[in-house]
């Protein structure tokens, strides 16, 4: 699984038939910095996820059982909209305030 902040939407009007009625994200999955990585994944959404909004995506046979059908053609999907992330209690100074700064609320507000 990782987090990830939602930023686009994508739309397909041709597409095979098991994803009819499907909506695909564009998802920039976050660091521990809050900061989006170089990457971005496309994941199917069924719970409505807002652009800006930040979600919990998993990958594989997570993402199937989350859209609930495991013959689906899809490879990520949003399982999860994040109100809020606390994590404490981190090995090391550096990697303790970068875990503060991820606490995210649904709001917008964060850090």
């Amino acid at each position: 699984m990782f987090l990830g902040k939602v930023i686009g939407t994508v739309w397909a009007t041709k597409k095979t038939p098991d994803l009819e009625g499907v909506r695909f994200l564009v998802v920039h999955p976050l660091d521990l910095e809050r900061e989006p990585t170089r990457n971005i994944v496309i994941v199917a959404d069924r719970l409505g996820a807002g652009v800006g909004e930040i979600v919990m995506c998993a990958f594989g046979k997570a993402a199937r059982s989350a859209i609930g059908n495991q013959e689906m053609a899809i490879e990520a999907a949003v399982i999860g909209i994040v109100d809020r992330v606390d994590v404490t209690e981190t090995v090391s100074a550096e990697l303790d305030e970068a875990a503060r700064a991820i606490t995210i609320e649904r709001d917008g507000k964060g850090r």
